[in-house]
C-alpha cells in the first residue's frame, strides 16, 4: 500500500518497496509509505508486524545491505551503513529498552563523544553550563554529575531525547516511550513530543497503548504481517483508537475484555494489616495496614498509579520484597510465611512480574528450559532430568497457549513480547499454583495477543484459581475483575464488590481529588 500526500516538498521520509527476510519469513514486505514533515505519526501494530523492523532501517540499525528498497529523506535516497550515519543526518531513534551507560553522568552521556572543548581540553564549565539548560527544558531536576543508573526510567528517557536534540535532530523515532512512565511523566513527554512539532521536527511514535493517539499524533499507519494496511489523519477519524483495533486484528475495540460471569467460591488468600516496609531508612513504608482477600475462582483487580504501593503489594505475595513485612497473611484459612518465593511456591501462590525479561524468563535459555524452570522436581527421576518427558510436556503448553515458536529450543529472547508472556504464563501454570499475581500481564503486548491473555486469565479462574491483576491500566482493571480495590499511598483507597464499575470513581480514589 502506497500513501502519496498532496505536496511532494512536505514529505519528510518515504519508504518505497522495502522489503527484509530473516531466513525465508518476511518481516518487511514490499512496504510504501510517506510520512509528512513536522508532523508526529503514531505507528500501530501487533508485536511481529514489522514496526521495529522499518524505523530500524530508518535509524540506521539495519544497514544499508541488508534489506531491499529504498529509503528517501527530504525527497533524497539514502544508504545508511550504521546508526552513527543516521545520526549524522537528523535521525535519532529512542528505543523502548534505552542503551545507556549506568556509571556515566547525564553531562558526559549528553555530549558523548561532542564534549565543548577549549584549546584542545574539555570545557568543563561550559559542558556543566549547556547541560543544566538542557535539564531545565526538559523540567528534570537533576545535577548534570547525576550518574545515568540514578535516573528513573522517564528521566533517562527524557535525557535520551534531550541528547538527540543537541545533535540537531529532523526525525525522532520513540519506541515505546509511555511504557513505563506514570500519566504525569506522560503529558510531560507529550509536551516535549509537541514542541518538537513546533520547531519542524517529524517524530514516529510507536505505542500499543491506543488511547495515547488522539492525544498526540497528527496521523497513524497501521501494520500488520510485515506490510502496511491502513493510514489516517487522526482528524478526519472520529473513532481512532476502534479503527486502528480493526485493522490490526480484524475486531472490534468493543471484544478486547472477554470477561465472564463467575460465580467465586471460598476464601483463598486473605491479607491483615499488611504492611511491607522500606529497604531504606528513614523512607515510608510502601505498603501499610492493607487487608483484602480473594477467592477461589475470583479475579480481584488492583489499580493503583505508579508509586501508589500496588507493585511492591504483588511482590510482597510472592516474597519478592525486600523490605521487612508484618501482618497476617492466611492461605485457606490457614496463616503461613511468605518471606522468601520458595515459601510462596510452596503454599501454593505464582507471580508473574511487570518486567518479564528481568525477573520472569532467562533471556539467552530455550522456551523449553523456561517454561520447565519452576517445575522441574516433576521431570527428574535417577537424579536426571528426563528429557523425553520435558519436551512432551513442553509441547502440550506451547499448544495450549498457542504460543508462536519456531521451536521450543529457541531463545526464549528471540520471541515476542506477547509470546514471553505466555512462557512466563505457561511456566506457573505448569507448576499448578492455587493463586496467581499477574503484574501488569499486558505491558507491551500488542492488541492480539492482550485478547489471548485475558482469554487464559479466563481460563484459569474457570478452573477454580484466584487471580489477582495489579494493573496501571485501567481499563484492563475495570474489563476483567469481579471486584477492584484501588490503592493511593500504599494503603486501600477504595474497594468496589460489584459492576459496573465506574471509571472516574476508581481514578479519584487513586489519584485523589487532583486526578480528576
Amino acid at each position: 500500500m502506497s500513501v502519496a500526500p498532496a505536496q511532494k516538498a512536505e514529505v519528510a521520509i518515504e519508504a518505497i518497496d522495502v522489503s527484509k527476510r530473516y531466513g525465508a519469513a518476511y518481516a518487511l514486505a514490499d512496504v510504501s509509505v510517506s510520512w509528512l514533515a513536522g508532523d508526529v505519526h503514531a505507528i500501530a501494530g501487533e508485536n511481529g508486524a514489522g514496526k521495529s523492523t522499518l524505523v530500524k532501517i530508518i535509524s540506521g540499525v539495519i544497514g544499508a545491505g541488508d534489506y531491499d528498497g529504498t529509503i528517501r529523506i527530504d525527497g533524497e535516497p539514502v544508504r545508511f551503513a550504521g546508526v552513527r550515519d543516521a545520526e549524522r543526518a537528523g535521525v535519532f531513534l529512542v528505543p523502548q529498552e534505552l542503551n545507556i551507560v549506568p556509571e556515566i553522568s547525564v553531562a558526559d552521556y549528553l555530549y558523548l563523544n561532542r564534549e565543548p572543548q577549549h584549546r584542545g581540553v574539555i570545557d568543563l564549565h561550559q559542558l556543566l553550563a549547556d547541560t543544566a539548560r538542557w535539564l531545565e527544558t526538559f523540567r528534570l531536576p537533576i545535577s548534570p554529575l547525576t550518574k545515568m543508573g540514578e535516573l528513573r526510567s522517564h528521566e533517562q528517557q527524557l535525557v535520551s531525547i534531550a541528547r538527540a536534540m543537541t545533535q540537531g535532530v529532523r526525525i525522532l523515532i520513540l519506541d515505546e516511550p509511555t511504557a513505563s512512565l506514570t500519566a504525569q511523566e506522560t503529558e510531560l513527554l507529550f509536551e516535549r513530543v509537541r514542541a518538537f512539532r513546533d520547531l519542524g521536527v517529524t517524530t514516529l511514535y510507536i505505542s500499543h497503548r491506543l488511547a495515547e493517539f488522539e492525544a498526540i499524533a497528527d496521523a497513524v499507519t497501521v501494520m500488520r504481517d510485515g506490510r502496511i494496511v491502513d493510514v489516517f489523519r487522526i482528524a478526519d477519524e472520529p473513532h481512532p483508537p476502534q479503527r486502528v483495533v480493526r485493522a490490526m486484528v480484524g475486531r472490534d475495540l468493543s471484544e478486547l475484555y472477554p470477561k465472564e460471569t463467575r460465580t467465586p467460591g471460598e476464601v483463598r488468600l486473605s491479607l491483615e494489616n499488611w504492611t511491607v516496609g522500606s529497604p531504606a531508612a528513614k523512607r515510608r513504608d510502601p505498603v501499610r495496614d492493607v487487608s483484602l482477600s480473594v477467592r477461589a475462582g475470583e479475579v480481584l483487580g488492583i489499580f493503583g498509579l505508579v508509586g501508589s504501593g500496588s507493585s511492591d503489594l504483588a511482590r510482597s505475595l510472592f516474597g519478592a520484597h525486600k523490605g521487612k513485612v508484618s501482618g497476617t497473611v492466611k492461605i485457606g484459612g490457614d496463616p503461613v510465611l511468605l518471606r522468601t518465593p520458595r515459601e510462596a511456591m510452596a503454599v501454593g501462590i505464582a507471580y508473574l512480574p511487570s518486567d518479564r525479561k528481568r525477573d520472569g524468563l532467562v533471556a539467552g535459555m530455550s522456551v523449553a528450559a523456561n517454561l520447565t524452570l519452576a517445575s522441574l522436581g516433576n521431570l527428574i527421576g535417577g537424579g536426571m532430568i528426563d528429557r523425553r518427558s520435558e519436551l512432551t510436556s513442553v509441547r502440550q503448553y506451547v499448544d495450549a497457549l498457542r504460543i508462536k515458536v519456531a521451536s521450543v529450543e529457541q531463545p526464549v529472547g528471540d520471541l515476542s513480547g506477547g509470546n514471553q508472556q505466555k512462557v512466563v504464563a505457561a511456566k506457573w501454570l505448569r507448576s499448578d499454583p492455587d493463586i496467581i499475581v499477574f503484574e501488569e500481564p499486558t505491558r507491551g503486548v500488542d492488541v492480539g495477543a492482550r485478547v489471548e491473555i485475558y482469554n487464559l486469565i479466563n481460563d484459569i479462574a474457570r478452573q477454580g484459581k484466584a487471580v489477582i491483576i495489579v494493573s496501571t491500566d485501567l481499563p484492563e482493571i475495570i474489563g476483567m475483575s469481579d471486584r477492584v480495590i484501588a490503592m493511593r499511598d500504599g494503603t486501600v483507597a477504595g474497594e468496589w464488590s460489584s459492576g459496573p464499575f465506574r471509571e472516574a470513581d476508581i481514578m479519584l480514589a487513586a489519584a485523589g481529588s487532583s486526578g480528576v
